[in-house]
């Protein structure tokens, strides 16, 4: 201990005292910046159903998509099933990386909703790219670009072309009903199951 206390001593007289910055920056994930998430709702609403725009529900499984590559796969083969294109459609598919599936996910029982998706949608709205429609008991809700948002997204989308490269697979519309079931039923009885399975053992 005297020894560790000399040590100190010498450091401190030859001001060689460490100095540590607590106010470092924090390396923030893209999935955590507001910015980037609104920006990815604007591709999504670039590229598919441009004519009568999406809902939030199919907003929010298609973003679960884009964010969860592991599951990308399996949702082109269950969309495609039975389609005579199916094979063009898994070659036209290129994915540049080895995606390995989390099952530490959060399990969803649903539609895959995010608290912050609001906010995300609200983002856009009140930078009049984003506008919405609905009948006239305010429900069946349609979210679409604005003009503006149409040249905003012409901006941008090329800063998301592993998003591009997935969605553009389903031209510009895709089948809602579908697409909702895949990810609320098919992926869950998939994985989850299977997640089950793994915890048993």
């Amino acid at each position: 201990m005297e020894l560790i206390n000399h040590l100190i001593q010498n450091i401190t007289e030859k001001g060689l005292t460490p100095s540590i910055n607590l106010d470092r920056p924090l390396f923030v994930q893209p999935e955590d910046r507001m910015e980037f998430r609104a920006a990815r709702i604007a591709v999504i609403l670039g590229i598919l159903n441009t004519k009568n725009g999406l809902s939030k529900n199919v907003i929010a499984c298609v973003d679960f998509l884009l964010r969860n590559e592991a599951f990308q796969s399996k949702f082109i083969l269950e969309y495609f099933n039975g389609k005579k294109n199916i094979v063009d459609k898994i070659k036209k598919f290129e994915t540049t990386q080895q995606v390995e599936i989390d099952f530490n996910i959060v399990q969803y029982k649903s539609v895959p909703w995010d608290i912050r998706f609001n906010d995300m949608f609200m983002y856009l709205y009140t930078r009049n790219l984003l506008a919405y429609k609905s009948d006239k008991d305010q429900k069946n809700i349609r979210l679409f670009l604005t003009d503006t948002g149409k040249t905003y997204f012409e901006k941008i989308k090329d800063a998301f072309p592993r998003e591009h490269n997935f969605l553009d697979l389903f031209g510009t519309s895709i089948v809602e009903e579908k697409l909702i079931k895949i990810i609320t039923e098919v992926i869950p009885n998939s994985y989850w199951k299977q997640n089950a399975t793994f915890d048993n053992k």
